[in-house]
């Protein structure tokens, strides 16, 4: 019969072992991560034809495809954040909403419409938490203003951003950028417009790929 001191020990020592579990976890995951490598053709491809080639201290810059509606977009969200505060001082890191006709079309017009506000910032993470956590899919113009009015926006001010010629020509220009670089889903990412994310990635795996391309970059130009 055990008694209540054993007891209180077994307690103890199986906490600590699943503790210990924990960490060798953790550490395998890490250790799995930081020894990936990364194949071109499976995990990236080399876009043609090739920008020119950038100077030593240029920023290199990339580009993540997404949409508010996709929910692999949304979840990679916290992992970009993260990764956003320990990326390297030359590395520019732009969102471009994906425009695959219909709402989606619409809600990359108001990401612009907002940024010319000064609001993108604020409504950014809300906009995300609408339609994943709220259920609202924001598909009509009229779901998109009142939710829009919730927020406290000026909505004048946003039907005349939406209707404006710099908002028609960033959406434009995201939708070429589609065609050019051959983005038929998200979350995509585009490093210096030479290289495109491929399959097979889990959210930190593209990062460290991400890290790993504009290393590439950056030895590229060194040596040019």
């Amino acid at each position: 019969m055990l008694s209540l001191k054993s007891t209180k020990k077994f307690k103890e020592q199986s906490v600590r072992a699943f503790k210990l579990i924990g960490l060798a976890a953790m550490l395998i995951v890490s250790t799995a991560l930081s020894a990936m490598t990364f194949e071109e053709g499976k995990h990236y491809e080399s876009l043609s034809p090739q920008p020119p080639q950038g100077k030593v201290g240029d920023k290199i810059e990339v580009l993540e495809f997404f949409m508010f509606s996709c929910p692999h977009c949304y979840n990679f969200e916290p992992h970009v954040a993260k990764w956003k505060k320990s990326k390297a001082a030359d590395v520019e890191f732009i969102k471009v909403p994906a425009m695959f006709g219909r709402h989606t079309n619409m809600h990359g017009q108001a990401f612009y419409a907002l940024e010319s506000m000064g609001e993108l910032d604020r409504i950014h993470d809300a906009f995300f938490h609408e339609i994943h956590e709220n259920r609202n899919g924001m598909k009509t113009r009229e779901e998109l203003d009142a939710f829009l009015q919730g927020q406290g926006v000026d909505m004048a001010a946003f039907n005349a951003a939406m209707k404006s010629f710099a908002v028609a020509s960033k959406s434009n220009r995201a939708a070429s950028l589609m065609r050019r670089y051959g983005i038929t889903g998200v979350p995509s990412l585009v490093i210096d417009g030479r290289y495109k994310s491929g399959r097979g990635h889990t959210f930190e795996s593209m990062l460290q790929m991400t890290d790993m391309l504009t290393d590439k970059v950056r030895d590229a130009r060194k040596t040019q």
